[in-house]
């Protein structure tokens, strides 16, 4: 059976057998053409074996686990299917949000599952598309999201496989995040287990705390933001808003005060900020 290494979109492919067996048949040509005598004594044979499967045992690991990885910077490609969140969400917030999912796809299979907010309440109606998340308040959902596998956040920390809730975040203006993004706006994903309440979370502190409960660090897992550049099209879209950032063009029912409204915004599923 064949297995496909892919590291940004360059693929080869090796049968996992000839490469076990190659580097096995290598290493004792090395040794025969060296030292024919050595392979002649019993002890030798026995060291032989057991230095044959030292190599071939961790290689089949290896290929195994790395096969096993999604492709760095793999294409994905985006689907709109209509299917409720998921059953790990509190039953408040899985009502709020619409029963359609967004999803990021590498081949057939989900990367990221995005499940929006049916509308999202604002503090005004926005002003323009440049300055449409100011609208947001902070800590306010924006809707849910499944992880089938372990992927990488903003700020390049694990975001662990299952589901969670989004909620607004603002980079804090404390002196200490200063250059690490372009923007200031994020997702704050909290695992579903935790966010058991429309109204969870009142301040940045508590977000925080919950963000990072199932990480090493005592930072949020976060996806970017960012203004879209557009609000033309059908939506969602993919788009690279910047070098080496993959996005979704999203436009989100939302509401202010009485009056209806729509808010486009970018969610950065593939980039790094700097820590």
């Amino acid at each position: 059976m064949h297995r496909t290494f892919d590291v940004r979109r360059s693929a080869f492919r090796i049968p996992h057998s000839a490469f076990r067996i190659g580097m096995g048949t290598f290493l004792l040509s090395a040794v025969r053409a060296s030292c024919p005598e050595v392979l002649e004594n019993p002890i030798m044979n026995i060291i032989r074996t057991f230095a044959f499967a030292l190599v071939t045992v961790p290689v089949t690991a290896l290929s195994f686990w790395w096969t096993a990885l999604p492709a760095a910077g793999a294409q994905l490609t985006l689907r709109v299917t209509d299917q409720p969140p998921p059953k790990e969400l509190d039953g408040a917030v899985a009502k709020s949000l619409q029963n359609k999912s967004v999803q990021l796809l590498a081949g057939d299979k989900p990367v990221f599952e995005f499940w929006f907010v049916s509308e999202l309440p604002l503090t005004q109606k926005p002003a323009s598309l440049a300055k449409a998340l100011d609208a947001v308040k902070q800590t306010t959902l924006l809707g849910a999201v499944a992880v089938p596998a372990a992927q990488r956040d903003y700020r390049d920390d694990e975001i662990a496989a299952g589901v969670y809730t989004m909620r607004l975040a603002l980079q804090p203006n404390d002196g200490n995040h200063l250059g690490s993004s372009e923007f200031g706006w994020f997702a704050a994903l909290v695992p579903a287990k935790v966010d058991t309440k429309l109204d969870a979370f009142t301040d940045y502190k508590a977000l925080v705390k919950a963000s990072s409960k199932q990480t090493s660090t005592d930072h949020p897992v976060i996806l970017s933001l960012r203004p879209a550049a557009s609000a033309d099209g059908d939506l969602p879209k993919l788009q690279e808003p910047a070098p080496e950032h993959k996005s979704v063009r999203l436009k989100l029912p939302a509401k202010a005060g009485t009056e209806s409204t729509e808010l486009v915004f970018e969610l950065v599923y593939e980039g790094k900020g700097h820590k």
